[in-house]
């Protein structure tokens, strides 16, 4: 056994070393998802508008931190300060999931969009005073916190927000409803059971392949996590100007700018329906434009 940190790591140094190189099988997986970066920029129309959309975002941040705080001179609600952090939170994590997938995992970060979907159709739901940000918290202001209580108050809040948004009370038609039900399914046999990562291992379980472990690119998964991607940035995208608190503006090029990405998800998203032949494009764009209303002027209210 090593005896200090020190002897530990000459030990890992010289157990894994590899024609020469430390640790060099694991330059294996590195090589492999370089090679998987070079295959996923043939995706130029996808790539410039999710590039498009982060430039977007972030300046939309360097905006809200030097020309709107500066002009906010009453206390700003408390949902405020709740709806932003998620907003930025559900950013980061498409950039992360768009790292993962880009870099030869796209199951992975598809699993990621899922969590990332569910969260803004929670915050669209209290912008629109379906509920509120402290029952989608589990919180009961003026209560002792009980995380009993919590939970079943987030979970109460959950299922009125799906009837609200996605279910029998969202006024969606019903074609729409069934394309976002296979959507949501689709979802669920990845984020619980990785059904679909398991496909992967087919040959293998059949014995017509070596086993696998290293980055392949794989068309289908990649275009799967892409759609997906530029639907859930579409959410996203739709809820930014409720930064602009109430009576404080972004600039009109920014508004502008705003409507341009706004079109352009529109029509990425729209063109699996009409180039593709696929429904969950148009139920994707009715879903968008009904459950997340906003514009480029519309202000936080709550």
């Amino acid at each position: 056994m090593a005896k200090n940190h020190d002897e530990l790591i000459k030990r890992l140094d010289a157990m894994f070393e590899h024609e020469g190189v430390p640790y060099g099988r694991a330059y294996l997986l590195f090589d492999r998802e370089d090679e998987h970066v070079n295959a996923a920029i043939q995706y130029k129309g996808y790539l410039v508008l999710s590039d498009a959309f982060k430039c977007f975002f972030l300046e939309t941040v360097e905006l809200l931190n030097t020309e709107c705080r500066p002009k906010i001179k009453a206390p700003l609600s408390e949902f405020y300060a709740r709806f932003v952090p998620r907003l930025t939170g559900s950013f980061q994590s498409l950039c992360g999931a768009e790292r993962v997938a880009i870099r030869g995992y796209p199951y992975s970060g598809y699993t990621l969009l899922r969590n990332i979907y569910d969260n803004l159709v929670l915050a669209s739901a209290a912008l629109q005073k379906f509920v509120d940000f402290n029952s989608i918290d589990g919180v009961e202001p003026g209560k002792p916190f009980n995380l009993d209580a919590a939970r079943k108050l987030r979970k109460s809040t959950e299922r009125t927000v799906r009837r609200k948004m996605t279910g029998d009370q969202s006024g969606l038609s019903r074609q729409t409803l069934s394309e976002l039900a296979q959507w949501d399914t689709l979802f669920d046999y990845e984020t619980h059971g990785a059904r679909l990562s398991l496909t992967q291992s087919m040959g293998w379980r059949e014995g017509t392949q070596p086993l696998a472990v290293l980055p392949r690119f794989d068309k289908s998964a990649f275009a799967m996590f892409m759609n997906r991607f530029c639907e859930v940035g579409w959410m996203t995208h739709r809820l930014i100007p409720l930064v602009q608190p109430p009576g404080v503006f972004l600039p009109d090029v920014w508004r502008e700018k705003w409507l341009v990405i706004d079109e352009s998800f529109e029509v990425f998203v729209d063109s699996l329906t009409k180039q593709c032949g696929k429904n969950i494009g148009a139920a994707i764009v009715e879903f968008v434009k009904v459950k997340f209303p906003f514009n480029e002027q519309s202000v936080f209210t709550l």
